[in-house]
């Protein structure tokens, strides 16, 4: 929906007619993007129409300062709006449900639109990235946007509660990609690429020029991380030669959306290929590109800027080596295993409630070897499996012991992230629910002490867990197997006393 200025005399949207432009005046109006083709009237002669074609093509190469403003005489009004965008050239993405959802509660989707398309019927609310469709149609007038910014209405507030539905997917490059950042001081329109935001300006030397009839459309991806908002789109430009700005909304409301949570959650989330239960923090948290770089590889010419902000996540060049493992938290956790609300009748959700709590352990709390920690996780085995020392432990790789550094430091064991997916080949919701659950679980542990020594195995632990369905509809696991251990830790020895 648009709101326009009624201080230019502009009102609701004018019906959209077959224009028929005539070239009235060219005006210079700085660097400007040009969204099409000029279109020649017919009729004109042969030398004429070659005149004024050369005429356009200088101007546009003269130092790219100049375009050609085309008028219409037919009194109908831009046209502009802006939604929700499934089908958004950055596939990833994450919306929060304001409800408890289970994996068989999902439908079986093969892309990251449906997902959300599912996830927006619900009630739920994008986290940390909320991609938009703006259009943008001229109608017979000489419009220049000069600026897309977000303005937010009322106060932030903290991140929603609730299920989060995640989904990965892979980016397609649009026509024109922008994004802007909420938690900005100065909320405006960035370079953007097919997923990544840069930290540089969109129109800092450019227009964007709109055509008669053909809509321009803007791929926007709006990012929060701090807190959730409420925002409209203000756009701002000129109208037949005057200043002029429109507001954008969903319909009647400001558009929302949620920021992320830092702690660490379970996370429903799929790639495609069934749904699957992730633990890991930052649910929604978005990477930053400085540069970026298109679907070729190639750089995105004005996004590098000389000093980004600190405390992000950023894109790794082409071919660059991939990023170390990042180093789990300095702060002993406060309490072993951390908080989990954990579903009995979900076996992914009893599965990531076991690799939590037996990868949690405190050798200042009294935990003596992985075997301490079994009283803490046996209320997610069978009787059998309990009393058989309770297979395999998530954060050490042969059940018995730990690296021995754990134990001289009186350090302890963070789960960094855990995910626990249907067995290959086995995408149907339904098998979830069966008397027998196969499911697997992949960990990533490290180990760290009180004076900043930390060591994160490369490659974590991945077993094949086996589930029962008990009388009361409740899940326990009755066998681990098929371990796989990483290799030799890596330690980051500036770390070492």
């Amino acid at each position: 929906m648009v709101d326009a200025d009624p201080a230019d005399g502009v009102g609701g949207l004018g019906d959209q007619r077959d224009t028929r432009n005539e070239i009235s005046h060219s005006t210079i109006h700085g660097n400007v993007f040009m969204g099409g083709i000029v279109s020649m009237l017919a009729g004109l002669r042969p030398r004429p129409r070659l005149l004024i074609a050369v005429a356009c093509a200088l101007a546009l190469l003269g130092a790219g300062t100049t375009y050609l403003a085309l008028h219409g005489t037919d009194g109908s009004e831009p046209e502009l709006s802006a939604r929700y965008d499934p089908e958004h050239g950055d596939a990833n993405t994450t919306a929060v449900v304001p409800k408890t959802v289970t994996p068989t509660e999902l439908p079986v989707v093969t892309d990251c639109g449906a997902a959300r398309t599912w996830s927006h019927a619900q009630g739920g609310t994008d986290v940390g990235a909320s991609p938009l469709s703006v259009s943008m149609v001229g109608a017979g007038h000489t419009v220049a946007i000069e600026q897309v910014r977000a303005t937010v209405v009322g106060e932030p507030s903290d991140p929603l509660p609730g299920t989060v539905v995640d989904c990965t997917g892979q980016g397609e490059g649009k026509k024109i990609d922008m994004g802007i950042d909420l938690d900005a001081t100065n909320p405006i329109a960035l370079i953007a690429a097919s997923g990544p935001v840069s930290f540089a300006p969109y129109f800092t030397d450019k227009y964007l020029y709109l055509e008669n009839q053909k809509p321009e459309i803007i791929s926007l991806t709006v990012l929060a991380t701090r807190h959730s908002y409420d925002y409209v789109l203000t756009v701002e430009g000129t109208l037949d030669g005057k200043h002029h700005t429109w507001t954008l909304k969903d319909g009647a409301r400001p558009f929302h959306i949620s920021g992320v949570r830092m702690e660490r959650g379970t996370v429903l989330n799929t790639h495609g290929r069934g749904w699957e239960t992730d633990y890991r923090r930052g649910a929604g948290e978005r990477i930053r590109c400085n540069p970026c770089f298109d679907e070729d590889e190639k750089e995105i010419p004005g996004t590098a800027v000389a000093a980004a902000p600190v405390g992000f996540t950023f894109s790794s060049a082409p071919g660059a080596d991939p990023t170390e493992p990042p180093a789990p938290p300095v702060e002993r956790p406060a309490a072993t295993p951390p908080p989990l609300t954990t579903d009995q009748r979900d076996a992914e959700s009893v599965a990531i409630a076991w690799a939590v709590t037996s990868g949690s352990f405190d050798v200042s709390h009294g935990d003596t070897g992985p075997a301490a920690v079994l009283n803490r996780s046996r209320r997610y085995l069978t009787p059998e499996l309990a009393a058989s020392g309770g297979g395999l432990n998530a954060c050490a790789g042969d059940s018995a012991t730990w690296p021995a550094e754990v134990s001289v430091r009186r350090g302890w064991s963070v789960v960094m992230d855990a995910t626990v997916s249907p067995l290959q080949g086995h995408t149907d919701p339904r098998e979830l629910t069966g008397d027998q659950v196969g499911l697997e679980a992949g960990i990533t542990c490290a180990y760290a002490a009180d004076n900043g020594w930390h060591q994160t195995p490369r490659g974590g632990v991945t077993a094949h867990l086996q589930l029962h369905r008990q009388a009361d509809g409740s899940y326990l696991i009755s066998d681990i197997t098929k371990v796989e251990y990483g290799v030799p830790a890596l330690t980051d020895p500036t770390l070492q006393p």
